[in-house]
């Protein structure tokens, strides 16, 4: 009966101790996926960004090409 008490008591033990590792492992993880999903958010607004004066210099190529075609 001590055998079976003691075998409980190293299974609690050792079951409590992964499930703080995993625990701290998730929290680890979900630090790392928000820094990367910043950083994503920054790159996609650098990116709106660049196509907003993209679409600007090209609407002022075709105005000037318009121009150029209507003299």
């Amino acid at each position: 009966m001590d055998a079976l008490i003691i075998s409980q008591t190293i299974f609690y033990a050792v079951s409590s101790v992964v499930i703080i590792v995993i625990g701290v492992l998730l929290m680890i993880v979900v630090y790392y996926m928000i820094g990367i999903l910043k950083n994503t958010r920054s790159v996609s607004d650098d990116i709106f960004q660049t196509y907003a004066k993209t679409k600007i210099s090209i609407k002022k190529i075709i105005n000037s090409f318009n121009k150029k075609n209507k003299k």
